[in-house]
């Protein structure tokens, strides 16, 4: 136990680092696919940027026509409470961050009401007009109780997001990587991160998610599994990324369906 609650005091050390570079929770998220490659259009057709101002700042996934799923804290203005909607829209059906596929604006964004900290780290953003869906342009289907099972060490997940790059550079086109799981109990020790709602992904030195990446999916066979949140330090270090494991929060995204379509 005391070891435990020793390593998870390091571990907000570290995300305590990130705060102080990051300027608060409220600045621009944190994330970035590192070292990887550029993604054929039409091979992640549920990614979107999620965009505030007009500038992406996070990745989105589309779940049905008319919600997406990203990282809470892109969207915080204080902990639960979301920013103002005419500040957010999406780009769907394109690998450019920058141009083509179209923009959709948004009706109405709901974070979880337990966020802090990067803990519990979603939100579900409604859209002002539902989805056509296309090649370029479709849902992706959640991971359930069973699929969360066989999430073991080691399994292979892909993630595709427009991070920013070892030069520092924010690319145009979809990166994608493969990274892994990391047991909880890994996580636990090597991060302090060992919850059940976390699910964290290894990865090589000056490798995975970094800054822009926020909210990408994590997918294993077309099932999202993960929705990224945050990586330490300054990103590709040794330690494992951070994304919030999406069967844990069935209840939470079916529910907030079914009151945003009866709103």
């Amino acid at each position: 136990f005391v070891a435990m609650a020793v390593t998870r005091i390091t571990a907000l050390t570290f995300i305590l680092a990130v705060f102080y570079v990051c300027g608060s929770t409220n600045a621009a998220p944190n994330g970035r696919i590192l070292e990887g490659n550029d993604a054929a259009a039409g091979a992640y057709p549920w990614v979107v940027s999620v965009r505030v101002d007009n500038s992406h700042v996070a990745v989105g996934n589309i779940i049905d026509a008319s919600h997406i799923i990203t990282s809470g804290h892109v969207v915080s203005e204080l902990g639960s409470r979301a920013i103002a909607v005419s500040r957010v829209s999406v780009r769907v059906g394109s690998i450019n961050q920058y141009a083509g596929g179209q923009i959709v604006n948004v009706e109405s964004i709901n974070i979880h009401p337990s966020y802090g900290n990067f803990l519990n780290d979603v939100a579900i953003i409604r859209l002002q007009k539902p989805l056509t869906f296309s090649a370029k342009i479709a849902a992706i289907a959640l991971a359930t109780a069973e699929d969360n099972e066989s999430l073991v060490e080691g399994t292979e997940v892909a993630v595709a997001g427009w991070g920013l790059q070892l030069s520092g550079a924010s690319p145009y086109k979809l990166q994608q990587a493969t990274l892994k799981v990391l047991s909880s109990h890994e996580c636990e020790y090597q991060a302090g991160y060992g919850y059940d709602s976390v699910l964290c992904l290894e990865h090589g030195v000056n490798q995975g998610i970094a800054r822009g990446d926020d909210g990408a999916g994590v997918v294993v066979n077309k099932k999202l599994v993960g929705v990224a949140s945050f990586f330490f330090g300054a990103g590709g270090t040794k330690f494992p990324d951070v994304s919030s494991r999406v069967s844990y929060y069935s209840n939470w995204i079916a529910e907030t369906i079914a009151a945003s379509n009866d709103a």
